[in-house]
């Protein structure tokens, strides 16, 4: 049976059912004056009964789907309200997001634009040899390398760290390298380190809440010694 067959099938239900019940009524009973509202109720409920009774009825989950945005309406609204009068509040929610692809991660950030000067870290714990050469500072991104002084042949040490604020990003590759996870000071960080034997450099990233700063130091050495590098990052005690 056709939706057409069903409408009209339906339409002389309907009025049988209705003609049945006038036959019924007495003369005792008042007349019956309806409204044109209840007029046009009826008028659209006989041109098609299946239309008329889906628009009547509302599906569970949109009453179930109403509640959660009323739900999730009130949370927002009290985290923004935390968030307005507590800085603990503040730094708990999230930053930042990490994908992940084949041959890199992608950290990308969101955030208030970062109101002062970036601050002054360094690596307190070098090889022996090592010093800072070079350091290059923009708004909100910091770039350090460290040479040895003693052999120009020797790799460089990597110290870069970066404000989160929206439309950020630092990407890392990890093409041909082992992804470990580890633990910076307390903080939850990952170690890329490199399968190449030809001196190619492994990264270690942590992120310091607290802060709103993402760090990376890049650098050819092994697991222990890249941890114990950037275990030493802390803010300089002189301005540079």
């Amino acid at each position: 049976m056709t939706d057409r067959e069903l409408d009209r099938m339906m339409q002389h239900v309907l009025l049988d059912a209705i003609k049945r019940d006038c036959e019924k009524e007495t003369d005792d009973v008042p007349a019956f004056k309806p409204t044109h509202h209840y007029q046009r109720q009826i008028a659209a409920m006989l041109s098609d009964p299946l239309k008329w009774a889906q628009k009547r009825a509302r599906p569970l989950w949109k009453n179930v789907a109403q509640k959660i945005a009323v739900i999730l309406l009130v949370f927002s609204l009290s985290l923004g309200s935390l968030m307005a009068v507590s800085p603990t509040v503040r730094a708990a929610v999230v930053r930042w997001v990490t994908e992940w692809y084949e041959t890199h991660v992608v950290y990308r950030f969101s955030g208030e634009q970062i109101a002062d000067e970036m601050p002054q870290y360094e690596v307190t714990d070098l090889p022996e040899g090592y010093a800072e050469t070079e350091r290059v500072e923009w708004p909100s991104y910091v770039s350090i390398i460290y040479q040895n002084v003693n052999d120009e042949n020797a790799s460089w040490i990597y110290l870069q760290y970066i404000y989160m604020q929206q439309g950020a990003s630092s990407n890392f590759g990890i093409e041909n390298a082992d992804i470990i996870p580890v633990t910076v000071n307390g903080l939850e960080g990952q170690l890329y380190l490199t399968r190449d034997t030809e001196g190619a450099d492994s990264t270690i990233t942590w992120i310091v809440p607290d802060e709103n700063m993402l760090f990376a130091v890049s650098a050819a050495l092994n697991a222990n010694d890249i941890l114990h590098i950037a275990e030493s990052v802390s803010l300089s005690k002189i301005e540079k």
